[in-house]
């Protein structure tokens, strides 16, 4: 896989997607690649082709028997199968019974008091001050939380300190590696400093997955613990089609991907909506008179800020796009944020609206398409809404108070790092 598999297009874009004029001004490129009529790009940096034009990645999606997730949705290519995003059918068929079972919306449902309780007990910590960054005070433990909630640990350690920081460090350094353009995740991880905050994250949040994997597999033996305490213990009790077990690697791997795509994404679109609703005209000041406007202004801003610049597939067959072929293999970035900005699909793509009908804003493709549809997606829906209709009845004209701080350290991922906020006591 060493050798370079694509290279610049006539006609196309351009673009690498690591640098510091993309990360600023992503929006405005993809604006130019749809205008352009030639919504594709090649990577500058970075083996790889990429696809703004919703169409065409709704057609890549759809020919499961050519475009594979078998080498992961980073740029590296994984050498060993990975989980549900890194695994195509039948694997990914089996795994995604299993997971179905454990992401219900009777499960989600029963969350919900919990979640309710810990966004209202971090309001209550700073309601009497009158600001906060609510990206760290909300926007980032309450997924967080929610996850451990699924998984059956706690979120903090036995005396009582937060895990957030070091959980945090591991995915940051990780899926902030999604699109280097060399070398594996792992061994890029590898050639970190000893000391690096990122890799020692990532070592004692894989510790206290293994912990957590031994502590469940010893209570079900004991009776302490059933089958439906957590989603691991239903991972260790769940069969496949075959009779089968998922194995303790699968399980671990599984921990990893459901709390990485659990807390980071959904952290993102928290914040991403507080600030929509704060920054465009009239917006907060009507989500407050009509809470049922709400969903709608969750779903326009995961199309206008979708959490996820895009993933990759690799085709099983050599193909056609637009005209290059690419041999067998290629590493192609459907890019989400991309197509949700495609002017062939929504009107005045580049403007939020909270007009707009709700049916057709979900077309937009913040959480992937078919086989590989985020499962998590009406968990996230859940916890935007239970933070919007807690924190806007509570905290009186709340506005923006200094500056944004956009988040640039994780290049697959787009959205805030520091969200400054202030109301009326």
């Amino acid at each position: 896989m060493n050798d370079p598999k694509t290279h610049p297009v006539e006609g196309w874009a351009e673009v690498d997607f690591n640098s510091e004029p993309f990360l600023t001004d992503f929006k405005e490129v993809y604006q130019g690649m749809h205008n352009s009529r030639c919504p594709f790009a090649h990577s500058s940096s970075g083996d790889h082709y990429a696809v703004a034009s919703h169409s065409e990645i709704m057609s890549i999606l759809k020919q499961y028997d050519v475009w594979k997730s078998k080498y992961g949705p980073a740029l590296d290519y994984l050498e060993t199968p990975g989980v549900l995003v890194s695994v195509d059918p039948p694997d990914h068929t089996f795994e995604v019974r299993i997971v179905a079972d454990c992401f219900s919306r009777e499960v989600f449902n029963s969350l919900v008091p919990d979640m309710e309780a810990f966004v209202n007990a971090r309001l209550d910590e700073v309601s009497g001050s009158g600001e906060m960054d609510l990206h760290d005070v909300i926007s980032v433990p309450f997924p967080l939380f929610v996850i451990h909630k699924l998984l059956g640990y706690p979120l903090e350690e036995p005396d009582g300190t937060s895990r957030i920081g070091f959980i945090r460090d591991g995915i940051i350094a990780g899926v902030g590696m999604m699109l280097q353009p060399s070398g594996s995740r792992e061994e890029n991880m590898a050639r970190l400093p000893a000391d690096d905050p990122g890799l020692l994250g990532a070592v004692r949040t894989q510790q206290m997955y293994v912990d957590h994997l031994a502590d469940c597999k010893a209570k079900l033996e004991s009776g302490e613990w059933q089958n439906d305490t957590n989603i691991v213990c239903r991972f260790l009790t769940t069969p496949g089609p075959d009779g089968s077990f998922l194995s303790d690697e699968k399980i671990l791997g599984f921990m990893g991907f459901l709390e990485t795509a659990g807390s980071a994404t959904t952290t993102i679109m928290l914040s991403n909506v507080v600030h929509r609703l704060l920054t465009e005209p009239g917006a907060y000041e009507r989500v407050c008179r009509d809470p049922a406007l709400i969903p709608l202004a969750i779903e326009e801003t995961l199309r206008l800020d979708a959490p996820v610049q895009g993933l990759f597939r690799t085709n099983d067959e050599p193909v056609d796009l637009n005209g290059c072929p690419l041999e067998v293999d290629t590493k192609v970035m459907l890019l989400w944020a991309g197509a949700n900005l495609d002017p062939e699909v929504f009107e005045d793509p580049m403007s939020f609206s909270l007009d707009r009908d709700l049916s057709k804003v979900r077309r937009h493709l913040a959480f992937g398409y078919g086989t590989h549809f985020c499962r998590g997606a009406p968990l996230a829906r859940l916890e935007g809404e239970i933070l919007l209709k807690a924190l806007l009845p509570r905290l009186k004209n709340l506005r923006l108070n200094g500056e944004v701080v956009m988040e640039k350290r994780i290049p697959v991922l787009q959205g805030i790092r520091h969200l400054p906020v202030a109301w009326d006591l």
